[in-house]
C-alpha cells in the first residue's frame, strides 16, 4: 500500500481532483470528502465533490454541505473514492471511475477490495481520521470549516465514541479539531438528539417488534417499506436505530433490516465481539469486523433465516 507521505505527494501534484462519497451519503464518506476538497483548494487544486444518492437533511446545518453536487461532468486529472469499500458503492459513477487512467481510493474499510490504481487504506475508527492525517501531510492548516466537517465523520462513525474501534489517537484528532473550531455541540445534536415527529413515530413502531434469536444474542430490528409510509417517515431517517438495539442488555449481535424496496433488503449489522464482516460477506457484502452491511433480495422471512444462520456461524458460545 502506498504511504501516507507517497498519497500526499501524488495528490499534490493533481491539477483537478473530483471526490465520490458513496451512496446512502452517511457523516463519514461525507466529512471525509468535504474536508479534503477544503483543503485542496486552499493549495490551489480544483476540487468538487459528487454523491449518486441525495444528501439527507439532517447534514444540512452544516453550509459546506451545499457543495456536494449530483451530476458529474466534465475533466479532471484524478478521480478519488471516499469511504468507499467496493466498487459498487460509487453506483452510476463506478463505470465513469473504472474508465479514468488516474484512481484513488482512501478508505478505512477493512473488507476494501483496491479498486483503485492508487489505494489508501487504513483501518482507523473514521475515514475522517484518514483525511486528517492526509491534510496535515498535505501541509494544510485546518480551519473551522474543514474541522467541522472532519468532526462530522469521526462522531458519526463511532456512534459518538462508543465504537470499540476508537483508540487514543481519535481523541486527540477530535482534541485538535476542537482547538480549530470544530462545534461539537451543534454536530452531536444533529446527528444524535434532533429528529422529526415522523421519524419519532417510526423509532416507535420499530422498537416494539424487535425480534431475538440465540437465547437474545442476536436481536433484530426491522423497517419495511408500509413503515416508512404509516409513519410519513424517509429511508434516511433509520440513522441510530442499530445502536439502541445494541443497547439492549445480553444482545452481542444486532442487525437493522431495512426494506428499500419491494423484497429487497439493506441490512446494517453491529456486534461486541463476533465477526459481522465476515456475516456481510457472505452476502457480498462487508465492512469492519464489528460493523458491517450488505444488501439482500427475496421474502422477508427467507432473509431472516439466512442472517440467522450467517450469524449462528460468528456469534460466542
Amino acid at each position: 500500500m502506498i504511504s501516507l507521505r507517497e498519497l500526499a505527494e501524488k495528490i499534490k501534484g493533481e491539477k483537478s481532483v473530483a471526490l465520490f462519497c458513496h451512496v446512502r451519503p452517511d457523516g463519514d464518506t461525507i466529512g471525509s470528502a468535504l474536508g479534503l476538497k477544503l483543503a485542496l483548494e486552499i493549495l490551489g487544486i480544483k476540487a468538487d465533490v459528487f454523491c449518486d444518492d441525495p444528501i439527507p437533511s439532517r447534514f444540512s446545518f452544516l453550509n459546506a454541505v451545499s457543495q456536494i453536487k449530483k451530476d458529474f461532468s466534465g475533466e479532471y486529472d484524478a478521480l478519488i473514492a471516499i469511504d468507499c469499500a467496493d466498487i459498487q458503492r460509487l453506483n452510476n459513477f463506478s463505470e465513469k471511475f473504472l474508465s479514468h487512467k488516474n484512481t484513488y481510493t482512501i478508505d478505512h474499510h477493512v473488507s476494501n477490495t483496491r479498486f483503485s490504481k492508487i489505494n489508501y487504506v487504513f483501518d482507523n475508527a473514521s475515514n475522517c481520521e484518514n483525511v486528517f492525517e492526509l491534510i496535515n501531510e498535505l501541509g494544510v492548516e485546518i480551519n473551522e470549516e474543514i474541522a467541522n466537517v472532519l468532526a462530522l465523520g469521526i462522531i458519526t462513525d463511532t456512534g459518538n465514541f462508543k465504537h470499540k474501534n476508537v483508540t487514543n489517537e481519535t481523541f486527540l484528532r477530535m482534541s485538535k479539531l476542537v482547538q480549530k473550531g470544530a462545534d461539537l455541540n451543534a454536530i452531536i445534536f444533529h446527528m444524535f438528539s434532533a429528529q422529526t415527529k415522523e421519524r419519532a413515530k417510526l423509532f416507535g413502531k420499530v422498537m416494539q417488534k424487535i425480534r431475538y434469536f440465540f437465547d437474545g444474542r442476536f436481536a433484530v430490528a426491522t423497517v419495511k417499506l408500509s413503515d416508512f409510509s404509516d409513519c410519513g417517515a424517509k429511508q434516511d431517517e433509520t440513522e441510530g436505530f442499530i445502536d439502541f438495539v445494541m443497547g439492549i442488555i445480553g444482545v452481542e449481535v444486532g442487525a437493522c433490516v431495512m426494506e428499500i424496496a419491494p423484497n429487497k433488503f439493506k441490512i446494517s449489522f453491529r456486534s461486541k465481539s463476533a465477526d459481522v464482516n465476515a456475516v456481510a460477506r457472505t452476502f457480498g457484502g462487508g465492512g469492519h469486523t464489528l460493523a458491517s452491511g450488505c444488501q439482500i433480495h427475496g421474502d422477508y422471512e427467507d432473509v431472516i433465516d439466512k442472517i440467522q444462520f450467517a450469524v449462528s456461524r460468528e456469534i460466542p458460545d
